[in-house]
C-alpha cells in the first residue's frame, strides 16, 4: 500500500486511532500468518472465522491492526484503528485509494479465463509501464479492495478482477473503485445455482461497465454473443477482439501447435502464444486489445506475448514419466469443459487421451443436467474418460449415450482413489487432461502423480 502513519489510515477507512498515530504502515493483510513488520493486520469477521481472535499472533510481528473490538490488552507500541465494520473499511481503504493517488485501473470479469487474462495483461502492459496486479484469483469483496490497498506508491496501471456469484457484487466492487478500462472475456453458465439463466448472469455482468469511468473504455469478446448484447447501451469507447467475427484485433491464420500453443496473425504482424487451445488464444487477443487501448506499442506487446506464461493449475503442462499432464485444477464449469475437452481432442498424442473430470459446483437445480450435456459432448477420439465426485456420476452417464463403452468410462468417487489408479494406469505417450472446480481437489492427483515413485500394480476398483 502506499505508506501512511494510522492516523491517515484512520481518516481514510473512517475510522479513529486508538494509540500511536504517527506508526507508519505500506502493506495490508488478512491473514495472521502472512503478516510482515511493515503490515497492518485486518481483524476481518468472516462466516467460518473472526480475525479478531487470531490479533495476538498477528501483532506478534505487525505494526497494528485495524479492529472492530479493541481487546483489553494491547502491546503499548503498535498502532490500532477502531472502525464499526473492518470488511467495510477494507473496502473503504480501496475507495481511498482509489480517489488519492493517480493510476490507470483495468478490471476484468466474465465466466472464464479472468485470471489468465489478468496475467497476460500485466505482462503486456508492465513492458512499458509500471504495473500492480491482485495475486492469484483474489477477486471477490474482499480480494478485489486487498489489490488496491497493497499497491505500491509508484504504481501507473493496476490490473484486478472482479468476480461474483450474486448480483450486486460486481457493482459493490466497481462502484468502489470506478476503473478506467472494464475488460470482458465471456459469459457463460457459472454460478448459474445463484441466478437461474445465464441471461441473469449476463446482467449482473453489466454491473462492471455500468460503473466504469464517464470516459471508460470496454473490451469485448465479440465472439460472444452474451457480451456484446450487454454492451448495447454503453455511451463510452468500445474496443473489440475476438476470431471468427471481424473485431478491432481479430486474431487471423490461426495455426494450432499442438501443446506448443498457437501461432497466428494480427495486424500484419506473427506472433506466437505458448499456452495451447483457442481459449487461451482469446485470452491473449484480450490483453492485446486492452494493451492498446492505453496506448502500449506494439514493440512492447510482442516483448510481453514472448513472457506469457500460464498460471497456477490453469494450463500448466507437465511431464510424467514420458506421459503428459494438462493440470487445468484450479476452477471448472461446462463451458471451460468443452474448450479444455476440443483442446485433448486436437493434441498431437502418441498415446492415448485420457479425460479427467471432477465435479463442477454452483450449477443449481440443473447440475445433473449441466454435467450429462458436458458428457455428451466428449467426442469419441478421446480414449477414456474418468470421472470424480457424485456429479461426474451424470458426465459419464452423458459420455455413455454418446457412444463411449463401459470399458472407457471409469469412475472415482474421490482424488486419492483416482490418483492412486492413474499412476499405474498411465502410459509413455499418453495426454492426460485434468479438471474439476476448485473445491473437488483434483489438483491432488496432480502432486501425487508428479512426485510418487510409479507403482507396478493397478489400483483395484474404479472401473465400470
Amino acid at each position: 500500500m502506499p505508506t501512511m502513519t494510522f492516523r491517515q489510515l484512520a481518516e481514510m477507512t473512517n475510522g479513529e486511532v486508538v494509540q500511536n498515530p504517527d506508526l507508519t504502515v505500506s502493506s495490508v493483510v488478512i491473514d495472521s500468518r502472512e503478516v510482515k513488520p511493515d503490515s497492518v493486520f485486518f481483524a476481518i469477521k468472516g462466516d467460518r472465522l473472526d480475525g479478531h481472535q487470531f490479533l495476538p499472533q498477528a501483532l506478534q510481528t505487525a505494526r497494528g491492526a485495524v479492529v472492530a473490538r479493541v481487546p483489553e490488552s494491547l502491546p503499548r507500541d503498535k498502532g490500532i484503528v477502531r472502525v464499526a465494520d473492518t470488511t467495510a473499511a477494507l473496502q473503504e481503504l480501496a475507495r481511498s485509494i482509489r480517489e488519492r493517488y493517480k493510476f490507470l485501473l483495468i478490471a476484468i470479469t466474465g465466466s472464464a479465463g479472468k485470471t489468465t487474462t489478468k496475467e497476460m495483461i500485466a505482462a503486456l502492459v508492465g513492458t512499458e509501464r509500471r504495473t500492480w496486479k491482485s495475486w492469484g484469483n483474489f477477486n471477490n469483496l474482499i480480494g478485489a479492495p486487498l489489490c488496491l490497498d497493497n499497491m505500491p506508491d509508484d504504481a501507473e496501471v493496476v490490473v484486478s478482477e472482479m468476480g461474483m456469484n450474486h448480483k450486486g457484487e460486481i457493482a459493490t466492487l466497481a462502484g468502489l473503485t470506478h476503473p478506467d478500462v472494464g475488460v470482458y472475456t465471456n459469459i457463460g453458465p457459472v454460478h448459474i445455482e445463484f441466478f437461474g439463466t445465464i441471461e441473469k448472469i449476463a446482467e449482473a455482468k453489466r454491473e462492471l461497465q455500468e460503473n466504469v469511468k464517464p470516459d471508460g473504455t470496454i473490451v469485448l469478446n465479440v465472439d460472444n454473443d452474451y457480451v456484446m448484447n450487454i454492451s448495447r447501451g454503453f455511451p463510452g469507447r468500445k474496443v473489440t477482439y475476438g476470431i471468427d467475427r471481424p473485431a478491432d484485433y481479430r486474431g487471423t491464420d490461426v495455426r494450432d501447435r499442438g501443446l506448443l500453443g498457437t501461432a497466428f496473425e494480427l495486424d500484419g504482424r506473427s506472433f506466437e502464444l505458448s499456452l495451447p487451445g483457442r481459449h487461451n488464444l482469446e485470452n491473449l487477443l484480450a490483453a492485446i486489445a486492452t494493451a492498446r487501448s492505453i496506448g502500449i506499442s506494439w514493440e512492447g506487446i510482442e516483448r510481453g506475448v514472448r513472457e506469457v506464461k500460464p498460471p497456477y493449475h490453469r494450463g500448466v503442462i507437465l511431464p510424467l514419466r514420458g506421459a503428459t499432464i494438462y493440470d487445468d485444477t484450479y476452477n471448472s464449469n461446462p463451458y471451460a469443459v468443452a474448450r479444455a475437452i476440443q483442446l485433448l481432442e486436437q493434441a498431437d498424442v502418441r498415446g492415448r487421451r485420457i479425460a479427467v473430470i471432477g465435479d463442477m459446483l454452483e450449477l443449481g437445480d440443473r447440475e445433473l443436467e449441466y454435467h450429462y450435456e458436458s458428457g455428451r459432448g466428449i467426442p469419441l477420439d478421446i480414449d477414456f474418460v474418468i470421472g470424480v465426485g457424485k456429479r461426474s456420476e451424470a458426465l459419464l452417464d452423458g459420455a455413455r449415450h454418446a457412444g463411449f463403452t463401459e470399458e472407457r468410462l471409469m469412475h472415482f468417487d474421490n482424488a486419492e482413489g483416482a490418483a492412486n489408479f492413474l499412476e499405474s494406469f498411465i502410459h509413455p505417450g499418453d495426454l492426460i487432461l485434468i479438471k474439476a472446480s476448485r473445491g473437488i481437489g483434483l489438483d491432488r492427483i496432480v502432486t501425487t502423480l508428479t512426485t510418487r515413485q510409479p507403482t507396478t500394480d493397478n489400483a483395484a476398483g474404479g472401473r465400470r
